[in-house]
């Protein structure tokens, strides 16, 4: 006889303790201890017997679980039983699909047969229930409408199949809440990225999650100082999710704060922006989707996909030709040959002009440095002048044969183009080696000045033996290092590779960064003084930081005053100026320490500025 299992078949219920068995205060009698601990253990068997009836559900499941994953091994990425919608119903089992079909109706016609076939199979194994699927794709886009409870949902189910992803979405689901429920005041959204989203995860894969910090109105303390406070606590709770989810080590947690991440969006840095393209939001407060919104447009330009954009429209456009010949004549060849030189232009970094300039910029930054032949420049302005006698009315129509030869001509410009293009990408692929392998040794160097070491002749030689060795860095920043030296040396390289190496060598280089930082804070922190007056009621920070003086007037108060000053010869503070909270962060962050004198001058000026009462405090 087929078995058909529910979670709601069982004939206990759990006891009904009251959240508080005693009165605050009252003593706790041993009868009532005894009635706690029995509904304790009612709870305790409880669950074992609704654990015990979900793994008999996965034992019987295991023939349909071998046969849907050899059926369906490239396109089946996950598969959980799901609580039941309602006491006394069966437990539905929901595939996760990755389909690589770019049509979304193809995409859902072929969840729909995968669907069919599943519960077709599972039929054999267990009667009674049934099989649902979902697309990766259609996970995601409830993420970014803000349905994030259907993650959670997956996450709470009992897993007979994982290539990695149920894993990641069960540990990145309770670092979330653990993440929310003590800092949600701050948290501005809560990102995931990596290769599970695109189905591509396995059991050893990493998942890369970025919590984004509001520091825009935190006044009493730097941002740096809130980022590292804050970075060290959800790191830890990072750590206890993959403990209590049994997946230690693959949650990669990165906190941003606000402003840094603006400064980034405007620069168009590209790891903010790949972290916008690729990302899902598992938490947002309205501020991540519509950046990812203005990317995808084209808004945050210059950009990859904006270049791309351009580049790849002529294609576009030729393969409509065919369909609609009407068109062809008066816009589809125009922008055929204007678009993808606008593209080739901002690859150049050309602004895009309008269209009648490009014929002029493409001789001036293509021709004459001979990366481009003047009879395709001449085929642009024979497209252009076409579509602009459409325009003003001096052709009302075009032959067949005639339109056949601005195709065949199009067609020639396009394939040059696509030459050029690739020769373009060459030539700026050693641009971007190079600044690549600056921007990494000014980190090289940065990070071995805030440890205290000197380079030496070789200061990749010494970052491995000084940083790395010394357990400050990770062995994979220095793996990405010598793998950007190698191609600093061999002068080439693909654009996949120079991203992904660009995201890991900034990405390691900032938690280096922090782990120094953190070594050294206590370091930093000796600089600073804490100063009482006007009878204790006061409280001001004295900053020490060699020939300069930085003085928080009032740390309590968010329009507190800052001051900077000139120490003397004999400690005497001078030279008073106004300064802001962004300057005295900027001092701190790049501040490498050097001995400092207190004299009774410095105090006597103190005194001048806070009052005759002013004193200093130890241990504050």
């Amino acid at each position: 006889m087929a078995k058909k299992y529910s979670t709601g078949d069982s004939k206990e219920a759990a006891p009904n303790v009251p959240a508080q068995a005693v009165a605050p205060g009252a003593q706790v009698t041993p009868e009532q201890i005894k009635k706690m601990e029995e509904a304790k253990q009612k709870q305790l068997e409880l669950l074992k017997k609704i654990k015990e009836k979900l793994d008999q559900i996965k034992k019987d499941l295991e023939p349909f679980t071998k046969d849907a994953t050899k059926k369906y091994k490239d396109e089946v990425v996950g598969m959980v039983l799901m609580p039941p919608k309602k006491k006394g119903e069966p437990i539905d089992v929901l595939a996760i699909i990755k389909s690589e079909e770019k049509d979304m109706q193809k995409k859902f016609d072929e969840k729909k047969k995968i669907e069919k076939d599943l519960n077709e199979l599972v039929k054999k194994s267990v009667k009674g229930h049934s099989v649902r699927t979902i697309l990766l794709n259609e996970l995601w886009e409830m993420c970014y409408k803000g349905k994030y409870d259907i993650v959670s949902l997956i996450a709470l189910g009992m897993p007979l199949f994982d290539s990695g992803l149920l894993g990641a979405l069960r540990v990145a689901d309770m670092h979330r809440n653990m993440v929310l429920k003590k800092f949600e005041k701050y948290v501005v959204s809560y990102i995931i990225a990596g290769s599970f989203l695109y189905g591509r995860a396995k059991p050893t894969s990493d998942l890369d999650a970025f919590v984004i910090i509001d520091d825009t109105d935190v006044t009493r303390m730097t941002s740096q100082e809130l980022r590292t406070k804050l970075r060290g606590i959800i790191l830890g709770m990072a750590s206890e999710a993959g403990f209590a989810t049994g997946i230690k080590g693959k949650l990669h947690v990165q906190v941003w704060v606000l402003t840094d991440m603006w400064d980034s969006i405007k620069n168009a840095n590209p790891i903010m922006l790949t972290v916008l393209r690729d990302g899902v939001p598992m938490y947002d407060r309205g501020l991540f989707m519509p950046w990812k919104l203005l990317l995808e447009k084209g808004k945050l330009a210059p950009t990859p996909e904006a270049v791309d954009s351009y580049v790849k429209s002529g294609s576009q456009v030729m393969k409509r030709v065919n369909l609609k010949l009407r068109d062809i004549a008066e816009m589809d060849l125009f922008y055929a040959v204007v678009t993808p030189s606008q593209g080739v232009l901002m690859m150049m970094g050309v602004p895009p002009p309008v269209h009648v300039e490009t014929p002029g910029l493409l001789r001036e930054h293509l021709v004459k440095p001979g990366l481009l032949e003047e009879e395709y420049v001449k085929i642009v302005e024979a497209n252009i002048k076409l579509h602009k006698d459409f325009e003003h009315g001096k052709i009302k129509e075009i032959s067949p044969k005639e339109v056949e030869q601005y195709i065949k001509n199009t067609d020639k410009f396009l394939k040059r183009f696509d030459k050029l293009v690739k020769q373009l990408e060459k030539i700026e692929a050693k641009k971007d080696i190079n600044n690549l392998y600056e921007k990494s040794m000014e980190d090289v160097m940065a990070a071995l000045k805030m440890a205290g070491v000197k380079p030496g002749t070789s200061p990749l030689k010494t970052f491995e033996k000084e940083v790395v060795k010394a357990k400050l860095a990770p062995a994979r920043y220095f793996e990405v290092l010598s793998r950007i030296a190698e191609l600093k040396e061999k002068q080439e390289g693909s654009r996949v590779e120079l991203a992904r190496l660009l995201f890991e060598q900034d990405r390691l280089a900032k938690d280096v960064f922090d782990i120094i930082r953190a070594q050294k804070g206590a370091f930093v922190e000796r600089y600073k003084i804490t100063v009482v007056y006007q009878d204790n009621k006061k409280k001001g920070d004295l900053w020490l930081l060699g020939k300069e003086a930085y003085l928080v007037k009032d740390v309590t108060s968010p329009q507190t005053s800052i001051y900077n000053y000139t120490i003397g010869s004999k400690g005497e503070l001078t030279g008073e100026k106004k300064v802001s909270l962004k300057d005295l962060n900027e001092v701190v962050k790049k501040y490498t320490g050097a001995p400092t004198r207190f004299t009774d001058e410095t105090l006597r000026s103190l005194r001048n500025v806070l009052g005759k009462d002013a004193n200093l405090m130890i241990g504050a």
